[in-house]
């Protein structure tokens, strides 16, 4: 069922070409891992250049090299899933990078992180200074020289919302193929993704059958929509698995290089995402435990776990100092949250040390005394328990009603945007409802069920193994369980699809796919020796066909009989990057006073690369005159508002847009979207405060807010 990994090939074992493509699947995954760990670090200290981060990456990628041992021998079975998985991959990215997401008007999280990177493409840090903005803010409450939460000022500069990582890396897209090479560059960490679930995956169950959860996270609508787009989801589950698998091997292999990348590895997701913690502490409590069963010299053994503590914790808070850095007013407003991640995180860290300290006077003792006592019914004790507790969780809908409260005002405001999804989508309204106890439920969304629950077998006899004959099955658990659970309890996200399940995709989705896998085989070896190539097959198709279930939905009595899934067949946001570059057409070389609504902000400020306040009411003339005077050029009003204004003549569209958005659906994959018509009016500041319309140019304007179905 399980195979050990390959140790390292003597020269001439097998051939170069064929240990090459063997390896290549994983060694891509190390080369991204690299390249972001590279682009995080430099942008972390303001220093994001091509000739800072790309010597980084190569460098540090040429010293990494042999983390990935080159195989002793070369199986037909390991050419094949190698070759299999890459292009498998391959096709995946080009298919998806020719729908690659437009997300360049900030509505959520994608947005901000998409203008991000295109800001880092050409400057080596991500504050963006507001060269008079403030001056130009100062004459009324209503002129703003920031936006609400996704962009905030910190001394004379705006800064983007959340952490670094994924912004500095997908500008090396930019670096390579401009803006185009910015919006595609996520798809490619997503494509790298999939081969991670398959590197992690061949550990334990062989070249062909780790196939088998690639595919099914590479189908999956979720991981395809959360690609497409700037979400971080991709990048953690490449970081996540890497580490690991890495952290594996070091325990296993007794190889330093791979525990001490893994915990690199590990320890910057925090440079991704605020929550990173969670995933660093499963995985470093893993490792240790792993380490104290693993037979070896105690003092080695002390050695690599005071190491993989000491690395994981310094690029754990360095990146949480980096966010605080970079993102203030992000940091201050979820300071409660991240004070708790890290203290909780140095807690374990300190007890975690302080253990392996005493394993050189034989306390490793304890674990390895617990373990066996439970070899035997302990170990099926164990494994029921994992799996019980999970069927709890996915019972949840049967006996409970999740709630959020009416007097936080964060909760009053998730309140009324669940309130006008309920009444969009024609359910009872009940504004209070977060749907959390669904949570399980929603992963059945994008798996569906018999993949589910396989996966919550799989996790049983994985408990069973690794108590039993395994230590190293506990990085697998470690890295998915622990925010597996607490987000299955309680997402603390909105509870629409699949903005939803990002809480699940960097590790949940993949565990889930990979113990789903590890159970099927589990039972094909259960069948007769005639039944189990048959079983095999049916097994691995069944990975394949369940999640492209999930794309088509059939419902012969809804007016929607067939519909598809929104984030598989529509471009996000289509029509958003020429409507930018068409305003920041209309008046190049002026400052911009945005009149009207936020989500075009950071859009007109990054794009535009001219400073910008955003203006939320009508003023007076003699207001917008002295607004306009911070600057020496006479700035362009962009508005969709044009009776805010006084005009010198009657104004006329200059830009008119459609830009195509996904529906936001409860309790389903979204299979409609939205068609948004923009017009735009335009014009110069005179002295008095007057505006002078801009001459419009030629558009086509189409249909407002129109709902329409997915092919």
């Amino acid at each position: 069922m399980t195979h050990p990994a390959p140790s390292s090939a003597p020269a001439g074992a097998a051939p170069r070409s064929a240990r090459a493509l063997v390896t290549a699947p994983e060694r891509v995954v190390l080369v991204l891992v690299i390249l972001a760990l590279a682009a995080g670090g430099w942008a972390a200290v303001g220093l994001h250049q091509p000739w800072t981060v790309l010597p980084t990456a190569a460098l540090g990628a040429w010293a990494a090299w042999r983390i990935v041992p080159s195989p002793a021998a070369v199986t037909a079975a390991d050419r094949r899933g190698a070759l299999a998985a890459l292009v498998g991959t391959g096709v995946w990215t080009v298919v998806n990078g020719a729908l690659y997401a437009e997300y360049l008007i900030v509505v959520r999280d994608p947005g901000f992180l998409t203008l991000a990177g295109l800001w880092l493409v050409h400057h080596p840090s991500s504050d963006i200074p507001t060269l008079g903005a403030i001056d130009a803010a100062g004459v009324d409450g209503s002129v703003l020289a920031d936006a609400s939460q996704a962009w905030n000022l910190r001394g004379d500069a705006v800064q983007p919302q959340g952490a670094r990582m994924l912004s500095a890396l997908i500008a090396v897209g930019g670096w390579l193929g401009g803006d185009h090479g910015v919006l595609v560059a996520n798809v490619v960490v997503g494509a790298v993704g999939i081969l991670a679930v398959y590197a992690l995956a061949r550990r334990v169950l062989g070249p062909l059958a780790a196939l088998a959860p690639a595919a099914a996270v590479a189908l999956s609508v979720s991981h395809i929509g959360l690609s497409r787009a700037a979400y971080t989801e991709p990048l953690t589950l490449v970081l996540a698995l890497a580490a690991a698998l890495w952290l594996w091997r070091g325990v296993e292999e007794r190889s330093t290089g791979a525990l001490l990348l893994g915990a690199a590895a590990a320890g910057a997701t925090s440079f991704i995402r605020i929550d990173g913690a969670l995933i660093a502490a499963g995985l470093l409590a893993a490792t240790v435990l792993a380490l104290a069963l693993t037979e070896g010299s105690r003092r080695r053994r002390t050695r690599d776990a005071l190491s993989a503590i000491g690395l994981q914790a310094a690029v754990l808070y360095a990146g949480y100092a980096a966010l605080w850095r970079w993102s203030e007013g992000y940091a201050d407003r979820l300071a409660d949250q991240g004070q708790r991640l890290m203290a909780g995180y140095g807690l374990l860290a300190v007890v975690l040390a302080a253990w392996a300290l005493t394993w050189l006077a034989g306390g490793d003792r304890l674990a390895t005394g617990t373990w066996r006592l439970l070899r035997g019914r302990g170990a099926i004790a164990a494994g029921a328990g994992v799996a019980g507790l999970l069927l709890l969780l996915a019972s949840r809908p049967l006996w409970m009603v999740a709630r959020r409260s009416t007097t936080d005002p964060v909760d009053q405001f998730t309140n009324s945007v669940v309130e006008s999804f309920q009444r969009a989508q024609g359910l009872p309204v009940d504004p209070t409802r977060t749907y959390y106890e669904q949570s399980v439920a929603w992963l059945s969304y994008y798996l569906t069920w018999p993949l589910v629950l396989l996966g919550i077998l799989g996790f049983a006899l994985i408990t069973v193994w690794m108590v039993r004959r395994r230590p190293g099955w506990a990085l697998l658990l470690g890295a998915v369980m622990p925010s597996s659970l607490l987000y299955f309890w309680n997402a603390e996200v909105v509870p629409d699809q699949i903005w939803a399940f990002r809480r699940f995709e960097p590790v949940t989705l993949p565990g889930f796919a990979i113990a789903a896998a590890v159970a099927a085989w589990w039972i094909v070896d259960r069948l007769r020796p005639s039944w189990r190539l048959v079983g095999r097959r049916v097994a691995a198709g069944a990975f394949v066909v369940l999640p492209l279930t999930t794309w088509v939905s059939i419902q012969p009595a809804s007016d929607l009989p067939v519909s598809g899934a929104t984030p598989v067949f529509v471009r996000e946001m289509g029509g958003a990057y020429d409507q930018i570059r068409a305003l920041c057409d209309v008046a190049p070389d002026r400052p911009i006073i945005l009149a009207g609504t936020s989500s075009h902000f950071g859009s007109l400020r990054v794009m535009c690369d001219e400073p910008t306040v955003l203006q939320l009411a009508a003023l007076d003339p003699s207001q917008v005159a002295d607004m306009a005077s911070a600057w020496d050029t006479a700035p362009v009003v962009l508005t969709r508002s044009p009776d805010w204004f006084d005009w010198t003549a009657d104004p006329e569209v200059v830009v008119t847009s459609t830009v195509r958005q996904a529906s936001y659906q409860l309790q389903a994959i979204p299979r409609t979207y939205f068609d948004r018509d923009y017009a735009w009016y335009a014009g110069i500041v005179n002295d008095d405060g007057t505006l002078t319309p801009v001459a419009p140019g030629a558009a086509a304007a189409g249909p407002a807010d129109t709902e329409v179905t997915s092919p």
